[in-house]
C-alpha cells in the first residue's frame, strides 16, 4: 500500500492527512486566512508523530481547487516545495470531489446516491458539480462549473447537498434532501481519492502541481 501525504486548504480549514498501510492520520483545523503560518508546521508535526520522513512517501496528493484563491496558492506552493525537495510525484484532486468524499464519510449513503457539491465562489457565483456513490467512493457525474446560483443544476436524484454555496439557498432551484452549508473538504478525503489516482498512474511533476481556479480573470498577487 502507498504511503501518501495529503493537503487541502481550499477553504477555511487547514487540513493534512497521512495515509500509510491503510491507516489514516489527520490534522484538521479551522484557521481562516492563516494557512501560510500553519500548514508547514502541521505537516512537520504529522510526519514526526508518524515517524515518517518526506522521502519515504510515495506521493503528495493535494486539493487543486476550485476554492479560495489564497488557499489554493498556498497549497500548491507548499506541495511544489515538498515534492521538489524529495523528488516525489504529485496527485491533483478536485476539492469538490474531496468535499463529496467527505460527505460520504459523514453520512450513511447507498450505492447510487447522488451528492451535489457547491462552494461560494464570491462575485455572486458558485463552483459546483455532482457525484454518485459507487463501490464505497464518489464517481464524477459532471465537470466542474462556475455559474450564477440560479444556473446550478441539482438534479432529480440528488439526496445530499453540501458546501458554502448553500448560502445562496433562496436562489438555488430544486433544493432537497440532506443539506450542510458548513461541511468542508478534508485532507483524508483527498488522500482516499489520491491513492486511487496514484495506483492508476495519474500523477504530475512538482512543476505541474498547479491550482484550478475556473475563473480566469483573477490575477495572482
Amino acid at each position: 500500500m502507498a504511503t501518501m501525504l495529503a493537503i487541502e486548504t481550499s477553504a477555511d480549514a487547514c487540513s493534512i492527512a497521512l495515509l500509510r498501510e491503510g491507516e489514516m492520520l489527520e490534522r484538521h483545523e479551522i484557521l481562516p486566512k492563516s494557512h501560510t503560518q500553519h500548514i508547514l508546521p502541521m505537516v512537520d508535526a504529522l510526519l514526526a508523530d508518524a515517524g515518517v520522513q518526506l522521502r519515504q512517501l510515495d506521493g503528495i496528493a493535494f486539493g487543486r481547487g476550485p476554492g479560495s484563491f489564497t488557499g489554493l496558492r498556498v497549497c500548491a506552493s507548499v506541495v511544489q516545495g515538498l515534492a521538489l525537495a524529495a523528488d516525489l510525484p504529485c496527485i491533483p484532486v478536485s476539492s469538490l470531489q474531496a468535499l463529496a468524499q467527505t460527505a460520504l464519510s459523514r453520512w450513511q449513503m447507498r450505492e447510487g446516491d447522488e451528492i451535489a457539491c457547491c462552494i461560494d465562489a464570491r462575485m455572486d457565483e458558485i463552483y459546483w458539480s455532482r457525484y454518485r456513490v459507487g463501490n464505497g467512493a464518489v464517481e464524477v457525474l459532471d465537470e466542474e462549473h462556475l455559474s450564477a446560483p440560479e444556473a446550478v443544476v441539482i438534479g432529480e436524484n440528488v439526496r445530499f447537498i453540501v458546501g458554502s454555496g448553500l448560502n445562496y439557498a433562496d436562489r438555488l432551484v430544486g433544493l432537497r434532501g440532506t443539506q450542510d452549508a458548513d461541511l468542508l473538504a478534508r485532507a483524508s478525503a483527498v488522500a482516499e481519492i489520491g491513492a486511487h489516482e496514484l495506483s492508476a498512474g495519474r500523477v504530475v511533476s512538482a512543476e505541474q502541481a498547479l491550482p484550478l481556479y475556473l475563473r480566469d480573470n483573477v490575477a495572482w498577487r
